[in-house]
């Protein structure tokens, strides 16, 4: 992600903060945040596969306990915090068909 990319994200995201944001626009920057259908423009799939690479050097070093935690800490990102962030997208999208 470029530095233009994070300053469009945090743009983004003050606007769906915004007293004149709407669920959908909430819901848009969830999306943009972890999306498991388009990993390669999601925000934090980046730290995840940071993480996750960072893990896989250390292991080859022989550093094997800081590579477990960092497999567990990019794993966590997708499995607790891509589910919940899905899970409140889903909850404001449907909140605006009902």
């Amino acid at each position: 992600m470029t530095g233009t990319e994070t300053a469009k994200a945090r743009a983004a995201i003050a606007l769906a903060l915004g007293d004149t944001a709407d669920h959908q626009d909430q819901a848009d920057v969830l999306k943009a945040l972890y999306d498991d259908t388009d990993r390669d423009n999601s925000v934090l799939v980046q730290p995840s596969d940071l993480l996750s690479d960072l893990g896989v050097t250390l292991s080859d070093q022989g550093a094997e306990d800081a590579a477990d935690d960092l497999g567990e800490a990019a794993a966590y990102i997708g499995d607790n915090v891509g589910l919940r962030l899905h899970r409140a997208h889903a909850s404001l999208t449907s909140s605006q068909e009902g």
